[in-house]
């Protein structure tokens, strides 16, 4: 047993090896690399917010999905995150000159609150209402609930509704609406 466990060991290291070694045969060397400071220079991200893009992301694109069009794929969207404490807020909005649109789609974009640890803790999607926003001038959520009283919406047996009538249903002729002459008038028109 300790023997074929012995005899797997080196075939397993050489097959890690060989997926390596592939990676690195891909690299363009004509590309010239920044350093570490002109890199640093731009927007830090530290890991939590890493994983709460990565988190976000998943989530708005799974990789279950069928394939996608230009505009619903993540390259054709920007990324904002911002962490407050423990909570870091995503937000995922379509970029529609990826994909050369001229403008969004409707509803195309989403806003995370995703711990620290990488727990979705409340999800947005763009069109559907924010119950806990603060009310215009105010600082206590608006609650939609329909009010503490109960409304009577019932109709009573005895009410009639009335449709307005029409003859012929609103049909337009089939000739698109020229007046229609009979035989006798168009002839004796021509005649003369």
């Amino acid at each position: 047993m300790k023997a074929n466990i012995l005899l797997l060991l080196p075939i397993v290291i050489a097959l890690g090896c060989i997926s390596h070694r592939d990676r690195f045969q891909r690299q363009d060397s004509s590309i010239q690399m920044l350093s570490y400071d002109s890199i640093t220079a731009g927007a830090l991200i530290d890991g939590p917010t890493l994983r709460a893009l990565q988190v976000a992301a998943d989530d708005f694109f799974p990789s279950w999905s069928l394939p996608r069009a230009c505009i619903d794929t993540p390259e054709a969207h920007r990324y904002y995150a911002v962490r407050r404490g423990e909570i870091i807020y995503v937000a995922i909005l379509q970029d529609p000159g990826y994909c050369g649109r001229a403008y969004s789609s409707l509803d195309s974009g989403v806003r995370y609150a995703i711990s620290v640890d990488g727990r979705i803790l409340r999800r947005l999607l763009d069109g559907e209402p924010d119950l806990n926003a603060p009310a215009e001038g105010g600082a206590e959520p608006v609650i939609l609930d329909g009010g503490a009283a109960a409304i009577d919406v019932t109709v009573p047996l005895d009410a009639r509704v009335s449709f307005p009538a029409s003859a012929d249903a609103g049909t337009s002729p089939p000739d698109g609406g020229t007046p229609q002459h009979d035989n006798e008038s168009s002839s004796s028109e021509i005649m003369q």
